[in-house]
């Protein structure tokens, strides 16, 4: 265990059972480090996800060579054997709006509503992440061969849990073409290399030294044979003969201000993601951002917390595992006062966890 992901870090063993039942929705590393600190306390702990194995995005979006699959199942197998957290793989929770078209939501063998959860639990904490690819708004994104960064990624590791349901994308002897520069750009290009594809053109709308994964991992693509063209917008992406598939992308040369058509068996648009709350507006979750609530990360709803990038947007992972640890916090305060009929008591400051040498920002 000694390369697990310890997400159960404040004891070695579990307090003894307290009595009271918190359900988790998502089990990505806001969600994993919530449970793990809920577990500490003798909470029993459910947590639900809609796919086939816990650990969100960095499982089943982050390559093996960034952080090893076995590492986070590991952790995972410490906090369900050890802690006694239950996970519910293959659920997806909705409330009354139809499933949501999101990466994954294919692999839901059952749902659940919130409603049902509120019911049964103690407490629940949404951590159900960003799943939905933003999209470019050019004329052309439908065709076959054009792919978001979660589309290009996911089905790359998710292959290994479910092979029936999804299939790697074709681009062994084919010129790929990888629309921007954060790290989830960069992990298509190097994913499209390593997959066989014969050419791979990183384009991005400004320059090296103001790539978001920082230029350091542009040299790192150049080195292993892509192609780094900046300063370009996409126009639209063209079809070929049949009118169906991907045959080029033309774009807007920022060097010289005019257009170029670049040809392409494959487009991915890897440009980011966007949080997918199950019901933003119900739980209110422009004024928990805002910090206009009554208790840290509760919501709308009494007893509903909400952490990670479904509440931020899309964050680097230490981020979202000091979320999902403030709100678990957040959340057994709230139990213990309003156990003792004092839960309009707000204590600010009992509820952050301070990170050594980090400011928490304006109260």
């Amino acid at each position: 265990m000694s390369n697990a992901m310890n997400f159960a870090f404040m004891r070695e063993e579990p307090a003894p059972p307290n009595g009271r039942r918190v359900a988790i929705i998502g089990a990505g590393p806001s969600g994993l480090a919530a449970a793990g600190y809920l577990g500490c306390l003798g909470y029993q702990v459910e947590v639900y996800d809609k796919l086939p194995k816990p650990g969100g995005l960095m499982l089943f979006g982050i390559p093996g060579h960034r952080i090893p699959a076995d590492r986070v199942q590991r952790g995972v197998f410490s906090l369900s054997r050890k802690f006694g957290v239950n996970f519910h793989n293959k659920t997806k929770i909705c409330c009354s709006a139809p499933l949501h078209e999101e990466e994954g939501d294919h692999f839901s063998c059952d749902i659940r509503g919130l409603g049902e959860l509120v019911e049964e639990h103690d407490a629940v904490i949404i951590c159900s992440g960003a799943w939905k690819s933003r999209k470019l708004g050019i004329p052309g994104e439908q065709l076959r061969g054009v792919y978001s960064g979660l589309e290009f990624l996911f089905p790359i590791r998710a292959v290994k849990y479910a092979t029936s349901n999804v299939s790697v994308p074709p681009v062994e002897g084919r010129t790929v073409v990888v629309v921007g520069a954060g790290h989830s750009a960069m992990d298509v290009a190097h994913s499209a290399k390593a997959l066989g594809a014969k050419r791979v053109v990183m384009v991005y709308r400004r320059t090296k030294k103001e790539a978001p994964a920082g230029s350091y991992e542009v040299d790192r693509l150049i080195d292993v044979g892509c192609e780094w063209w900046e300063r370009r917008t996409p126009l639209r992406v063209t079809a070929d003969e049949t009118g169906e598939h991907v045959a080029a992308i033309e774009m807007t040369d920022g060097n010289t201000g005019e257009t170029e058509v670049l040809p392409a068996d494959v487009v991915v648009t890897a440009i980011g993601e966007i949080p997918t709350p199950p019901f933003q507006k119900e739980l209110g979750l422009e004024n928990v951002r805002k910090g206009e609530v009554r208790w840290l990360h509760m919501t709308s709803i009494e007893n509903v917390f909400v952490a990670g990038d479904v509440l931020t947007g899309p964050s680097k992972i230490g981020k979202a595992v000091y979320s999902g640890l403030r709100a678990a916090r957040s959340l057994t305060n709230w139990l213990d006062l309003k156990a003792q009929h004092r839960e309009n008591e707000y204590n600010y400051d009992a509820d952050v966890i301070t990170r050594p040498g980090a400011s928490n920002g304006p109260r």
